[in-house]
């Protein structure tokens, strides 16, 4: 494999704020797409927006191929490096017998010319390891953070393909995500006039917390939505996000998600969301750097991530709000 100076395959905010979006090629594509492999597509899976806005970087469609059924991913905007290789180098370093990517069938790697790169995939048809959108039992999150002890111990590679990343400026990472906030919800009732000196704060404290710390190389995406049961395996998706990051990022990942998910659960209260923390919580270390992850996020959330829910939800203001005051919690006791 060639050495790569790239240090992740996708920076969202960047190709955001650049204007990508292939929304208005995806027929043209999906038609070459056919003429060349003689996929039959069924339908749509999903389209990968940005933050909600009407910007398509990538679309999944469900179809058949060679008489069996499989999922088209197309990437319609351009990573940095591309999802075949990220998943090669998964499956070729992976030691899990339960954890794997998914299988690949035929692939149409990026041209400058055609503007797309193409992955057809096996159709993982299984449940999700633990479903969002509702209330959960310990017993199955538990199950969850299982399949995730086993992602650290046999899927993290012994050898990242992708070379390590420089120290991110704390600073300069917040104003990026400010101006993505900016620019994908310009005008949101729900947000504060305070928010932005709050993340401000709670990054200049993340400065201080993550000096000397050594990044990891690991899945960024490991979320509710990205494990799903095909028979006995579990199938780990969005292989594009590999990457650099500090510690314990992957362990609060599927949390911070599924939190925000919650605000889809009909009728759900502001007791029942504490509650669904609480038993989350349980499961976590409780670790300094856990803490600092955990605050990470929150900043995140409390910058961009709460604007995907439906606004119109009387939860959702809780959601948001509950966002801020774990800002606070979580700076205060790192700070004791």
């Amino acid at each position: 494999m060639k050495s790569n100076s790239r240090t992740q395959a996708v920076d969202l905010q960047k190709a955001f704020t650049s204007g990508s979006d292939m929304s208005a090629r995806e027929t043209e594509i999906l038609e070459d797409i056919v003429a060349k492999t003689g996929f039959s597509p069924k339908e749509v899976i999903w389209r990968s927006s940005y933050w909600g806005t009407n910007q398509i970087g990538a679309v999944h469609y469900l179809g058949k191929f060679e008489n069996q059924p499989v999922v088209l991913k197309i990437q319609g905007v351009k990573p940095e490096i591309s999802e075949i290789l990220m998943i090669e180098q998964f499956a070729a370093q992976n030691r899990s017998r339960i954890i794997r990517p998914p299988k690949i069938f035929y692939t149409i790697p990026w041209e400058d010319k055609q503007q797309y790169e193409a992955l057809i995939m096996e159709h993982v048809s299984g449940e999700k390891v633990l479903a969002s959108k509702q209330l959960q039992t310990l017993k199955n999150i538990k199950k969850f953070m299982s399949c995730y002890l086993e992602y650290r111990e046999n899927c993290l590679p012994t050898k990242p393909w992708l070379p390590k990343q420089n120290t991110p400026n704390w600073e300069e990472t917040m104003e990026k995500l400010i101006t993505t906030s900016q620019k994908a919800y310009p005008d949101h009732p729900l947000r504060d006039s305070e928010d932005f000196t709050l993340a401000r704060k709670a990054a200049s404290l993340l400065a201080k917390m993550y000096h000397g710390v050594q990044l990891e190389f690991v899945h960024g995406h490991f979320s509710v939505e990205d494990l799903i049961y095909q028979g006995d395996e579990v199938v780990l998706f969005s292989n594009l996000f590999w990457k650099w990051k500090y510690p314990f990022y992957d362990t609060v990942f599927g949390y911070h998600w599924f939190m925000y998910e919650l605000g889809n659960v009909r009728g759900i209260t502001p007791d029942q969301i504490e509650q669904q923390r609480e038993l989350w919580l349980s499961q976590l270390p409780d670790l300094p750097l856990v803490k600092a992850a955990l605050l990470e996020r929150a900043i995140a959330g409390l910058i961009i991530d709460n604007f995907l829910a439906d606004k119109n939800k009387p939860i959702v203001k809780y959601l948001v709000d509950s966002t801020r005051g774990q800002i606070r919690k979580l700076m205060l006791e790192l700070t004791q």
